[in-house]
């Protein structure tokens, strides 16, 4: 009697929808920057970094460095930029935007509240006097109320920023149509 010859045979499952979704390709090395900023408020001022080239201002923080937590990445950034340690809050505003800078940006902002020290410890002196670490960049406080009026970018964090930074809860802002 000849044996039989046992065939393992994979099931393969169909596909749910076979409809497509027409998308435009994606430019050449295209992605998303995921980008972890500190809103730091001390005194009705926020502390903002600038651009030593280009003129315009932004939130502290930086990219999230794959398997970093974002809150992690702010406090890092942070740390390489003026040399001072800070706590990250809870996440106060994520904003969303797209953008030309010699190759298109599609940027998502993640902006955590910073943790002061209470009132009787003194705020580090890396805040008060902020002298960056990085030639690129300064760092300087701005009155709230005057950011509406400085190019502080992305544009959403601009609004935030003059609006007093109001609301409950994560704020949502996404410029992208």
């Amino acid at each position: 009697m000849a044996k039989k010859k046992m065939i393992k045979r994979k099931s393969v499952s169909k596909p749910r929808s076979t409809r497509k979704v027409a998308r435009p390709p994606l430019p050449t090395g295209s992605n998303i920057e995921v980008i972890a900023r500190a809103v730091i408020v001390h005194r009705g001022r926020v502390l903002l970094c600038q651009s030593v080239k280009h003129g315009y201002l932004y939130l502290p923080g930086g990219h999230v460095e794959f398997g970093e937590a974002a809150a992690a990445a702010a406090a890092r950034e942070i740390e390489e930029e003026l040399g001072v340690n800070l706590s990250m809050g809870s996440l106060a505003m994520v904003s969303e935007g797209v953008f030309n800078a010699k190759r298109r940006h599609h940027e998502i902002n993640l902006v955590f509240h910073v943790e002061l020290p209470n009132r009787a410890s003194p705020i580090p002196q890396g805040l008060l006097k902020p002298k960056s670490r990085e030639k690129h960049i300064a760092f300087r406080w701005v009155d709230l109320a005057a950011a509406q009026d400085l190019d502080v970018r992305p544009t959403a964090v601009k609004a935030w920023l003059a609006g007093g930074m109001d609301g409950e809860g994560v704020e949502w802002i996404s410029e992208v149509s």
